[in-house]
């Protein structure tokens, strides 16, 4: 499997995890979205990944849940969306890598989707009547 598709699936089943986090009992976001994550993760770990890729991804997924915890007004969402184009042009090197004209629009929509729900998340635990 190529880089490009296994990038692919491992957004797609990280999108649908944090969905399942984000709004819980729905089982299908979270179970499809492993599976993908999982397999897509296998693939680019076989097509031995750098370490600065990996020290970006690692950031991005801290800044992420950091956006999930706290109120930052987007910033977080905006920089750990940077982070994340970044380490996965990054990831692996070489003519078999993952191309930046798939990995920046495809990490700009998750970005823009998990900060979506961190908000939607944050505003119904703020509105939730005890």
């Amino acid at each position: 499997m190529s880089p490009n598709v296994a990038f692919c699936l491992v957004m797609l089943g990280v999108l649908g995890i944090y969905s399942e986090f984000i709004w819980p009992g729905r089982v299908l976001p979270g179970i499809g979205g492993a599976a993908a994550a999982v397999t897509g993760a296998h693939f680019l770990w076989r097509a031995t990944p750098t370490a600065l890729g990996l020290e970006l991804l690692a950031a991005a997924g801290t800044i992420f849940v950091l956006d999930a915890l706290a109120d930052t007004c987007f910033a977080a969402g905006v920089v750990a969306t940077t982070a994340l184009a970044f380490g996965f042009v990054k990831l692996i090197v070489g003519g078999h890598g993952i191309r930046p004209v798939l990995a920046v629009p495809w990490c700009l929509m998750f970005g823009a989707a998990t900060t979506w729900l961190n908000w939607a998340g944050r505003r119904a635990r703020r509105n939730k009547q005890f």
